[in-house]
């Protein structure tokens, strides 16, 4: 049945009947729509006859209006005055002062907040800041006159127990919550509204709890229970027994869920799936085993870095991997990489503390004492995670972002570990090898370094030394150990004495040495090093005025770090910024380099070669520690098999154009000839590293018509041609040297081979350009390269050198890539054995993974980062790991602290804002109000607390009691206050009309989640199940395709069958670039950010997805069916559709109604039977056959008015 059928057939008596459920709500004395004229007139009344209180009635207005100008943070503050310090506001300047205290005449606030003349008046006319009204003006009279005393913020100051009011009610409290709100409400001369009737009571405790609603029969059981205490067990039932704690789970997973940012994509640019669901599950068992929050915050903020973290911690460390995350190419790291840190420090900030610390990222708070220092103080314990900033593209929607943990299945492991047998079967077979093989190896080998090869010869040092003081030590085996001062950055001189010859060859050897941390290779403190450039210079012994340049033109190590930009051939341009790197924290043992000379070098009589090794870089202490030089010579044969090196990539652009001719025909600059120039501005942008750009993957680029640049830097041994496969969208020109040399001007999506090309490249540095050209959406790229197999590959090279300077897994790695080249038997074993290791991968991809924090080994030094840019840092004011300085310090016994500690601290004693912010949004889930309103702030914005003894009271109970979340919400749930009915008298609209005393329990819409599952309990159709992979229930064609980019693996919503599409809405798929439309229509946040609190909304599109959304239409037919099969009389009927979606039958006043309506329906389906199948057919459960189409249709209608009716989707 189509929408635009159901949206008519159920549009009538939905609205008739909202309409006698509202009528009778109005006429039970529900309040009166109309507002208020001013909010700010209720609290000045409020405050008539009270001391007026600084942190309650003035602060929020000086913040609101004044801090602006006038508060903490000293870059935007004027006149040198400060409006948020006594001691700033008081100061007497020129026989004057902002704030006198008892006498406001003198005070110059006074006068300009009276002021008449709008250039004198504060705030300014111009400043886009309310005026200050005349009853806030009264306020801040009184108080100066009261003597103007400040008070620190309330929720700075430690918690302390509140004396519990003596009890006057005649045994209206429950426990000593109702004390507090007793006390309040008589001091308005107000008096709670009379107890909920039980049904309407059961009802809204399973709905808080459960967040479903009691069956008839739970209800009737609870009903028929006359004993004092029968609530108080009901409560107990549904906190602690079965089947409800799983449901109590599920119920409170959903809010933390929202706080975790948790979703099943990446967010930015794909929006790619990832495997994250088992934190979720994690947390569905935390709250069904109830545990305490203080280990609940513990495990999620650093269970990796707990003591030997069991797997459940690791996973629970996933909290902060839930962020949004880019793999865009050409994206930059370091950006996201500050991206990520700050989510995680303003999330951590909302969840835990209350604040809004991410307003310190670019200045200091303007309104909290919270400054930049602080911020990056914080930044400083999350920017350690070893992630790359942009992660790459890949097809597997169910890939686990690294860091990821691996939870296999027992099923799965068994299975692996015999596939895993069977590979290894092969491989010894594999590695046996035959006299054929060792012969044709040995005979490519022999031919291969005839001549002796590169006839590598120990260079002897003369001299060695340190620029910035480094000590130097030639030792006996030639080779040359730095000692002593380990300065920040340091440039390395040594003199080697060459014996006659030419030598165009360097072989490089990086040792480690025990007087060397670890015993490593780098004087860093975890032994790594880093190369930043390698020149020399060769001098004649004979007649030293004969000198000359000996340029490097091409690069092979043994090792580099993988986890950025950090190849060897980066050592070739010393003064480019760009380094390479060794990994010696991670990966011990020497490292080897071999540099190619542009030239032969060496003066007959003798040569004195002059090496520089730089080591310069933003890793300080970094140098190389111990090093020693073998030179050699190549032949034409030798560089003909050594094969190319190539930098990492690197883009720039787009640049937008107004057609794609326009794109091909301008030159926007990095077309030009030369290496990269990455300081260079080409129309104000510049080259940037890409590490999303992956040999042989598609890329997708930018979206829009115009040009974008992607380049590397090609050394080459000789002159060759090198075979490329190509792909691009839409077209591609290829530089070379700043020569064009390819060009395919086509409309095309990118594919991988879609173009083959033999580049000839030029001895030495070939800079190669890419210049796609897109025409219109998003743009795309595919490069690979396919070089002969005449060339050995990267690995291989090590067979060149001598076996004594490589470690043996290099060795082994080089004999393995020659066997692969030389041998057939080698290639066939390998190609099964690589059909076994796929197809062990495709079942190890189907393991459940998870995506977990680890810190990085070695850390990066933090900054504070000018306006809050990741390219900006302060290097003058570098930052520790520390809290914001207004909520005290860490202890001092703790030299370097980390996560760990931080989380440590957040749940102890010393702080006095977790306690108070979790008791304040339990108190929100459950009221849909918190003690303090504004949940997401407790700072100076905030509001301040409508009872705030009482919110400290729970904090201290809370945290006292051992953090225990259920017996928090049983105080709550048992409390009186709770116990109210939902109904207000003319005295307490008037009084509190938004309710903030209390007086009554006030109503709540459902939640998106709650509104859906309750449709399908109430209808049969739920699926109960604990935990498991995200679901795909029913949403509408092509939503997802709308929003995503040709190659996201996201693009095709594949909805689910079967229990998939009933299961509880915690469980469906979060796609963040289009969540499920059903929840998002309901007010579901898109989670791309931490979400504190949801806003409620009324739109007439929720009226619609009631009514025409298959799930509600299913779900509507199902419970039709239900009240059908049980009874046979229309009355009855009525009473059980309605307890099972209301808890209680409906008025008397509507029977007619319903009657008349289901009258009308059976004579509209009696007389189309066509559409009574139609309707009946929505979606994947069968209609019943012993069930008429035509009754089962009316009754649908009837049961689809009810689900989407006020008296269901509301909370009494």
């Amino acid at each position: 049945m189509g929408p635009a059928i159901q949206r008519t057939v159920a549009s009538g008596l939905c609205l008739l009947a909202l309409a006698a459920w509202i009528a009778d709500a109005t006429a039970a004395g529900d309040p009166d729509p109309t507002l208020p004229e001013s909010t700010e007139d209720t609290t000045a009344r409020a405050v008539e006859t009270t001391t007026i209180r600084f942190g309650r009635d003035i602060r929020p207005i000086l913040s609101d209006r004044c801090f602006l100008c006038h508060g903490p943070d000293a870059a935007t503050q004027m006149a040198d005055l400060r409006l948020d310090s006594f001691e700033d506001a008081t100061r007497v300047v020129d026989g004057l002062a902002a704030i006198v205290p008892g006498d406001p005449d003198a005070s110059l606030l006074f006068e300009r907040i009276t002021a008449l003349d709008p250039h004198d008046v504060m705030p300014p006319p111009d400043s886009g800041k309310r005026a200050i009204s005349d009853s806030e003006v009264d306020l801040i009279r009184r108080w100066i006159e009261e003597g103007a005393e400040y008070e620190n913020h309330w929720a700075f100051e430690s918690l302390q127990a509140p004396v519990v009011p003596a009890s006057t009610d005649d045994g209206w409290s429950q426990n000593d919550i109702d004390r507090f709100t007793l006390r309040r409400l008589r001091q308005s001369g107000l008096e709670p509204a009379a107890p909920a009737d039980r049904a309407t009571l059961a009802r809204r405790v399973f709905l808080d709890l459960t967040g479903l609603p009691p069956t008839p029969a739970e209800l009737d059981v609870f009903l028929a229970d006359a004993s004092d205490d029968a609530y108080e067990r009901l409560v107990d039932r549904l906190l602690t027994e079965e089947p409800y704690r799983t449901r109590l789970s599920e119920r409170l997973a959903t809010p933390w869920l929202d706080l975790a940012r948790f979703a099943d994509t990446s967010g930015i640019h794909m929006d790619a799936g990832r495997q994250i669901w088992p934190y979720r599950d994690w947390v569905l068992n935390a709250f069904r085993e109830n545990m305490p929050f203080d280990r609940f915050t513990v495990e999620q903020l650093a269970g990796d870095l707990l003591p030997n973290p069991t797997m459940e911690q690791l996973i629970a460390s996933g909290f902060h991997r839930n962020h949004v995350t880019s793999d865009e190419g050409g994206a930059i790291a370091d950006e996201y990489l500050l991206e990520y840190a700050v989510d995680r420090v303003e999330t951590t900030g909302a969840v835990w503390l209350g604040l809004t610390v991410g307003c310190a990222r670019c200045h200091d708070h303007k309104f909290d004492p919270i400054s930049q220092q602080d911020f990056y103080s914080l930044i400083a314990f999350f920017n350690n995670v070893e992630q790359p900033g942009i992660y790459t593209q890949v097809p597997d929607s169910n890939r686990a972002f690294e860091p990821f943990l691996e939870i296999p299945r027992e099923e799965d492991a068994a299975l692996a570990d015999e596939l895993a047998v069977r590979m290894k079967e092969l491989e010894s077979d594999r590695d046996r090898s035959t006299p054929e093989e060792q012969a044709a190896i040995e005979e490519y080998l022999a031919d291969l370094l005839a001549d002796d090869g590169f006839a590598w010869s120990a260079a002897v040092p003369e001299s060695a030394e340190s620029v910035n003081g480094a000590s130097m030590s030639i030792l006996d085996d030639g080779s040359v150990l730095a000692g002593g001062e380990n300065p920040a950055s340091d440039e390395i001189v040594i003199t080697y004495r060459v014996a006659d010859g030419l030598h165009d060859a360097f072989l490089i050897e990086a040792l480690p040495h025990e007087s060397l941390p670890d015993d490593k290779t780098g004087r860093a403190p975890n032994g790594n090093s880093i190369l930043s450039g390698i020149t020399a210079e060769a001098v004649s012994i004979v007649d030293p005025t004969q000198r000359v340049e000996v340029p490097l033109e091409w690069a092979w190590a043994d090792h580099e770090q993988p986890n950025g930009d950090f190849k060897i051939t980066n050592a070739l341009r010393p003064d480019d910024g760009r380094v390479w790197a060794a990994q010696s924290y991670d990966i011990s043992g020497a490292r080897t380099f071999v540099f190619l000379a542009a030239e032969p070098f060496g003066f007959e009589g003798g040569t004195d070669l002059v090496v520089r090794y730089g080591f310069k870089s933003p890793y300080a202490q970094h140098s190389i520690g111990r090093t020693r030089l073998h030179l050699g010579r190549s032949t034409p044969r030798l560089r003909a098999a050594l094969p190319v090196a190539n930098t990492n990539w690197f883009i720039i652009g787009p640049y937008p154009t107004a057609n794609g001719t326009e794109a091909y025909a301008t030159a926007f600059g990095p077309e030009a000839d030369g290496p990269i120039a990455f300081g260079k501005n080409f129309r104000n942008q510049t080259w940037r590293y890409a590490p999303g750009v992956i040999d042989g993957q598609p890329i997708t680029l930018a979206q829009g018509i115009g040009a974008e640049y992607v380049a590397r830097e090609i050394y080459s041994p000789d002159e060759r041609l090198l075979p490329l496969s190509l792909g691009s969208d839409d077209g591609i020109q290829i530089y070379r040297n700043g020569e064009m040399v390819f060009e395919r001007q086509v409309a095309r999506g990118v594919a991988p081979d879609q173009d083959q090309f033999d580049l000839p490249l030029v001895k030495g540095l070939n800079t190669l350009v890419l210049k796609i050209v897109n025409t219109g959406g998003a743009g795309g790229m595919y490069f690979r390269a396919d070089p002969p197999t005449t060339e050995l590959s990267g690995p291989a090279v090590a067979v060149l050198v001598p076996e004594d300077s490589v470690r043996p897994p290099v060795l082994a790695a080089a004999a393995e890539s020659l066997r692969m080249q030389r041998s057939p038997r080698y290639r066939e074993i390998s190609d099964q054995i690589a059909k076994i290791d796929a197809e062990r991968d495709g079942l190890l991809n189907d393991v459940p993974k998870t995506m977990v924090m680890k810190e990085r080994a070695m850390p990066r030094d933090t900054y504070i980062m000018m306006r809050g840019q990741y390219d900006q840092p302060d290097v003058e004011r570098p930052v520790s790991r520390a809290i914001p300085s207004v909520l005290g310090s860490l202890p001092d016994d703790l030299e370097q602290p980390s996560r760990l500690d931080l989380a440590r601290w957040i749940v102890s004693d010393e702080n006095p804002l977790t306690a108070r912010v979790v008791v304040n949004r339990y108190w929100a889930m459950l009221f849909g109000r918190g003690l303090v309103e504004s949940v997401e702030d407790f700072g100076l914005q905030g509001d301040w607390p409508s009872h705030p003894d009482l919110l400290d009271h729970l904090a201290i109970t809370f945290r006292e009691g051992g953090w225990d979340q259920l017996a928090l919400l049983r105080r709550i749930v048992t409390s009186a206050t709770y116990r109210q009915a939902a109904r207000r008298d003319e005295l307490a609209l008037e009084v509190d009309f938004d309710n903030e005393l209390l007086s009554s329990f006030p109503r709540q819409r459902l939640a998106a989640e709650q509104i859906r599952d309750q449709a399908l309990f109430t209808s049969g159709l739920l699926v109960e199940q604990l935990g498991g992979p995200s679901v795909k229930p029913y949403q509408p064609e092509g939503l997802w395709r709308e929003v995503a980019m040709l190659q996201s693996n996201t693009r095709n919503y594949e909805q689910g069958y079967g229990e998939d599409l009933y299961r509880r809405s915690v469980y469906t798929y979060w796609k963040r670039a289009s969540p499920p439309p059903t929840m998002l229509a309901l007010d579901a946040p898109t989670r791309e950010y931490c979400s504190t609190q949801r806003i409620t909304t009324n739109t007439p599109l929720q009226a619609l997805v009631l009514w025409n959304d298959p799930q509600f239409v299913e779900a509507a037919r199902m419970l039709a069916a239900r009240v059908i099969r049980e009874t046979d009389e229309d009355d009855a009927r009525f009473d059980l559709l309605f307890r099972h979606a209301t808890s209680a039958p409906p008025s008397e006043a509507i029977r007619p109604m319903l009657e008349k309506t289901l009258s009308d329906y059976r004579a509209r389906y009696d007389a189309d039977v066509e559409a009574a199948a139609a309707l009946i057919a929505v979606g994947e459960s069968m209609a019943p056959e012993d069930i008429k189409p035509q009754e089962l249709a009316a009754w649908t209608m009837l049961a689809n008015a009810v689900l989407c009716s006020d008296a269901a989707i509301v909370k009494d």
